[in-house]
This record gives C-alpha cells, structure tokens and sequence, in this order.
C-alpha cells in the first residue's frame, strides 16, 4: 500500500459504532498510559541550559515555553527525545511568569529525501498549548511531501505534529485520519518541514544557513521570519 492510498483509505461510520467496547477501553487506555509531555532543552555557547515544553510549529519556526529569557539572534540547539536541531532565536515574549521563545530553524526543506523502512516504529509529538504530548506510532508508508501514520488512538484533522526519526525531525499537519476494523487508525500527514540533526551537519553549512537567516532579517526590518501559510 503506497502513501496515498493508505491516506484515502476509509470505513464507514458504522464500522466505529460497532466496535467491540473492550477494543475500544483498551484503546482508550493504552492512549492515556503512552501519553507523556516532551521535555525541550535549549543550550547555546552564551546560552545557560534551559528546559521547556513545545507549544507551537510553523514553517520553519518551533515555540518553546521556558521559564528563562533568551536573547533574540542567539544561536541555540534544540535538544527533543533524540534529535538535536540547530537555530536562531527570533523572538522571545513574555507569557505570565514564563517565556515563549521562537526559534528559527536551520536547513528546514519541504521534502523528506531519506526513504524511511515500512513498518518502522517511531515517536509522534502531537503539539498543544500547553506542551507536546508524546506517543508511539508506526510510519506506514512515505513519499516526497507525506506520511502515512498508524496510530492506537484518533487525531484532530488539522493537529499539528513532529515525528523523530533516526537523524531528521519531520513537522507536518494532520490531513486525514480514519479508523480500522482492528480499533487502531491511518493518519496522512502533510509535511511542512523537514530538519536534519544539527548533528549529521558541518559547522560551515549551520554558520550559512544562520548568516542567511540574519541578512533575511535585516533586509525585511523585523527579528521574526515571515511564516509560511501551513495550508498552502
């Protein structure tokens, strides 16, 4: 089963409805025991070790809420579950006793290059306001702009989401998901970036990709990249 067809695969509501209730409870269940926040660390050279949850994703941008002030245009890391990626704060505001940072990601690409095995178990962070849940799921199938996700619970169509693999972090956004007969559910994803770890990448291509960050900046005015629509 290719990704498109896993993501236009879909049962009828009655198949739902007649669900056994025991598949159900254990659905429920093993959804709210897997459910855990992803604890965010932001360091950088002159940047003290901070710990934070991750509140929101753009194209090409990440919010973390921390209880430290950052200065803006800092080089930072952003250190999730295994990967670490590489940015420039952007922007840091205040929210209550607490700070919302938004960090401006490094080599972000709209396509995934790397063919990913079928089958392969893998984390899903389902962003909220007030952090990033943390689940278990398997990556069905990939292509170019999309992945085809199952998962043991349903997600919001529209839900933003990272998924780790072994050395890039996918963001993308919810398209479709559709329940199966067997009580778990098909997930399409739209991809909307795609960063490596900072790790797999030479100390010359993050110091271009932050330099052009910064004359971007300069040249429009203002310390905030200009978004990206995600429904474009």
């Amino acid at each position: 089963m290719n990704c498109e067809t896993a993501l236009a695969t879909e049962l009828p509501a009655t198949a739902v409805a007649h669900r056994p209730p025991h598949v159900t409870n254990q659905v429920k269940k093993w959804a709210r025991k897997s459910e855990r926040k992803i604890p965010v660390q932001i360091s950088g050279t002159a940047v003290p070790d901070c710990f934070g949850q991750l509140t929101d994703i753009d194209a090409g941008i990440v919010d973390v809420r921390t209880e430290r002030q950052i200065p803006e245009s800092s080089p930072v890391t952003v250190s999730f579950n295994h990967t670490q990626l590489s940015g420039i704060v952007a922007d840091c505001r205040p929210a209550g006793p607490e700070w919302v940072v938004s960090i401006a990601l490094s080599a972000c690409k709209r396509r995934l290059g790397e063919r990913i095995p079928h089958a392969e178990e893998s984390v899903i962070g389902i962003v909220e306001g007030a952090g990033t849940s943390l689940h278990k799921c398997t990556v069905l199938d990939t292509s170019a702009f999309g992945l085809g996700l199952r998962l043991s619970f349903p997600i919001q169509t529209g839900a933003r989401i990272c998924v780790e693999m072994e050395s890039t972090m996918v963001f993308g956004e919810v398209r479709h998901c559709h329940p199966k007969l067997d009580g778990e559910f098909i997930a399409g994803v739209l991809i909307v970036d795609v960063v490596p770890d900072a790790r797999t990448q030479t100390k010359f291509s993050l110091m271009l990709n932050n330099l052009r960050w910064k004359l971007a900046s300069s040249i429009r005015g203002r310390d905030v990249p200009v978004s990206r629509n995600l429904h474009q």
